[in-house]
């Protein structure tokens, strides 16, 4: 046990690039408002043992349950105190907000609370361009004396589609009891304050998804708590630090040089480094959605798929069935479906489905670069939707290189936040075929293709390490575990960088 801590302790603080403020990207900071807390911290690591022995030791759900909305909000408050009170003020809205919405029962009281949760979310998201307007206006009412840096609080992206989930649920509840003759009965949609508080706060979503419908966490919320599979819970930790701090960390090294640069590099690198990132960003956030599994797990919750080997997709419209699942049906069935779908006829079909992938973009961010990433993969499913409808024959063999390379491609505008950086980075790969072509950039791209044509066997690697761990008796798991991550330490570059999605 205490060879575990040690391997452990040295995990969490290995090097001094060591960073774990959860999100690079804010516009607007307040010194001292965010504290060093992370997933990956030794605080973090000792609270969740300490919740987690708590959690057990009690029997009765409805403790279990107090138990966990304490912890959330601690989790949150050591992030940062002002954290944790945008997402109390947002819950004692949303509770509001769903009363009047029961009471009401009209389509247009609906409509109207997503938008103050819309509202909400976009006045945070996107202060930086309203600053300007937001400060006169405080000048206007002789407020000008208060604070107005303001920045993205963590999560609220997160918890303001959960939140739009649940007021949807409530909102069809209460339709279904006006179907009845006496309807004075309680809406079942209905949460107390206390459940909606620990839905909005779930740590284990919370940072960045996946999201949570308020129907599939309110079933499990009111259900007896049972622990997950022990070994499931390990082979998803380790397929979180191995894709994290291993994988993503060493892409992150090898992609961001040439990618911050690219007219020092030749097209080859670029194209190599080009693929480091998706390989990146994939491994960062499905490895963030395998220890949220896993902390799930510990807690007797099972999180909603969000990944399904997206890089093996067969064609776009397979890649978003594949990739940040939770967040492309969230759009599908709260966006696009109810503004009409495919029963408007195909051109109407087609110029929804752009719309809503440029509302994914700027959800993204508030840069053109964002919206272009959206519109491509917009326009990409037309162009795919337009083949089909023409009855033309299927690619009998390289969909899915055709895929990751036009993924890839559009992760550049992912990547830059400047328009002018990201034409920069294809007027230098076009430019730069003139310079000569380094030896070692061959073997990096022979290196990508034989893991591209490895990549699907890895379907039930999760799987498999379970089944391996089943076999290894209880006593020798903390050894094996011990020597796993004295390993992981032994060859992981120094430092963890911050979860890439937590800025979104």
């Amino acid at each position: 046990m205490q060879v575990v801590c040690i391997v452990w302790y040295k995990f969490c603080h290995n090097g001094s690039a060591y960073n774990a403020v959860p999100n690079q990207n804010y516009r607007f900071r307040t010194k001292g408002q965010i504290r060093n807390m992370s997933f990956f911290s030794i605080e973090f690591s000792v609270l969740l043992l300490v919740f987690f022995s708590l959690y057990w030791a009690v029997k009765s759900s409805k403790i279990q349950n107090l138990l966990l909305l304490g912890f959330n909000y601690l989790v949150i408050y050591l992030f940062s105190p002002y954290f944790a009170l945008i997402v109390g003020v947002y819950t004692c809205l949303v509770y509001v907000l769903a009363l009047f919405i029961d009471t009401a029962r009209v389509r247009f009281v609906f409509l109207a609370c997503v938008g103050v949760c819309v509202l909400f979310l976009c006045f945070f998201k996107y202060y930086a361009n309203i600053k300007d307007e937001f400060d006169a206006l405080l000048i206007l009412f002789g407020l000008d004396f208060l604070e107005s840096d303001i920045i993205f609080p963590l999560g609220l992206s997160f918890y303001t589609f959960n939140s739009i989930t649940y007021l949807n649920q409530v909102y069809k509840e209460s339709k279904n009891l006006m179907r009845d003759e006496y309807y004075e009965e309680q809406n079942p949609a209905l949460q107390s304050f206390v459940a909606l508080a620990t839905y909005l706060s779930f740590f284990a979503t919370f940072l960045a998804g996946p999201i949570m419908r308020s129907h599939f966490f309110f079933s499990q919320y009111h259900a007896k708590k049972e622990l997950g599979s022990l070994d499931l819970i390990i082979a998803l930790i380790l397929f979180g630090v191995v894709k994290k701090v291993l994988i993503a960390n060493y892409a992150q090294m090898y992609a961001t040089p040439i990618l911050n640069t690219p007219f020092s590099y030749h097209s080859f690198e670029l194209l190599s480094a080009m693929f480091a990132y998706s390989v990146q960003i994939y491994c960062d956030f499905s490895g963030y959605v395998n220890l949220v599994c896993a902390f799930g797990l510990m807690l007797g919750f099972v999180l909603p798929p969000n990944f399904n080997m997206p890089y093996m997709a067969k064609n776009l419209k397979d890649f978003w069935n594949r990739w940040h699942i939770s967040l492309s049906s969230f759009i599908r069935d709260y966006i696009y479906i109810p503004l009409g779908g495919n029963k408007n006829g195909f051109v109407m079909t087609q110029i929804l489905v752009l719309f809503a992938f440029g509302l994914s973009g700027i959800w993204h961010g508030n840069t053109w670069t964002f919206l272009i990433w959206g519109f491509l993969h917009g326009f990409g499913l037309v162009v795919l939707n337009c083949y089909k409808q023409l009855g033309l024959p299927k690619l009998p063999f390289g969909g899915a290189s055709l895929t990751f390379l036009f993924v890839s491609l559009c992760w550049i505008f992912f990547y830059y936040h400047s328009l002018d950086e990201a034409i920069n980075f294809f007027r230098a790969m076009y430019q730069n075929f003139s310079l000569t072509s380094p030896i070692y950039v061959w073997g990096v791209l022979g290196g990508f293709v034989v893991l591209f044509l490895l990549y699907p066997f890895m379907s039930k690697a999760i799987e498999s390490t379970q089944s391996l761990f089943s076999v290894i008796p209880l006593v020798l798991k903390p050894i094996v575990l011990a020597v796993i991550f004295m390993l992981i330490v032994g060859f992981m570059p120094s430092g963890i960088p911050n979860f890439i999605y937590a800025s979104f």
